[in-house]
């Protein structure tokens, strides 16, 4: 079992880890924007990622609907909007 206090800092790792991850992203050619999305509950973690593809949702937008994990949801888009 993962505590509250571990979940928080799993997402912490997470959100570093996407940090790093994007700077491999802005050096994508051609560029392409990508979401991140990192969930968290009470025995395990998730990292994932995909191309944000207009009309293509990998999670549900309203991020209050996850009741039994912590979610982060981080889009990396290059300079130029693509």
């Amino acid at each position: 079992m993962i505590s509250g206090e571990g979940q928080r800092i799993l997402l912490l790792h997470g959100v570093a880890f996407a940090l790093e991850f994007s700077q491999r992203v802005y050096g994508l050619n051609p560029p392409s924007s990508v979401r991140c999305i990192l969930g968290v509950n009470e025995t395990n973690a998730t990292f994932r990622f995909h191309q944000i593809r207009p009309g293509e949702s990998w999670n549900v937008p309203d991020l209050d609907n996850y009741r039994l994990e912590m979610l982060v949801v981080i889009d990396i888009e290059p300079a130029n909007g693509r």
